[in-house]
């Protein structure tokens, strides 16, 4: 990373610009769903995690590439809290990260109800005759 970069990357965390960023991608997306100021701190800190560990690019700057990836955990905020498809199928560590943040927040996901099924059931004798037999003769009067 340049000497320039590091140091707007002091400021633009300094001065939650990357957690208006986030929020402003989230707003985008139209993800209804509530987060909670921890949640937004640890995904925008695995982004950060993300920029640094990419290294050096001379065609991107820092904000650029932070934007980016603020714009990934973004989608994947939506597709978590939007569909109950397997993410977590895959391999990649950013998405494990994810993955675990989502679990931690406990991030809510939507769930698809299967088609409702018609099942026979036989009793083998009627259930009316299920309470008659549990009830005690002491306890019922004697006429």
């Amino acid at each position: 990373m340049k000497a320039l970069d590091s140091v707007v990357r002091v400021f633009v965390l300094a001065l939650g610009l990357g957690l208006r960023w986030l929020r402003e991608e989230l707003t985008a997306l139209h993800v209804s769903i509530r987060l909670t100021d921890g949640c937004f701190e640890e995904l925008l800190h695995d982004a950060d995690r993300a920029v640094v560990r990419a290294g050096t690019h001379s065609e991107q700057s820092y904000v650029e590439r932070l934007r980016k990836e603020l714009a990934l955990r973004a989608s994947f905020v939506q597709r978590w809290t939007g569909s109950d498809e397997k993410l977590a199928a895959r391999d990649e560590e950013s998405l494990q990260t994810l993955v675990r943040i989502a679990r931690k927040y406990a991030l809510p996901r939507r769930w698809k109800l299967s088609d409702p099924v018609v099942v026979e059931y036989r009793r083998r004798r009627p259930s009316y005759l299920q309470w008659t037999n549990d009830i005690e003769s002491e306890v019922v009067p004697q006429s």
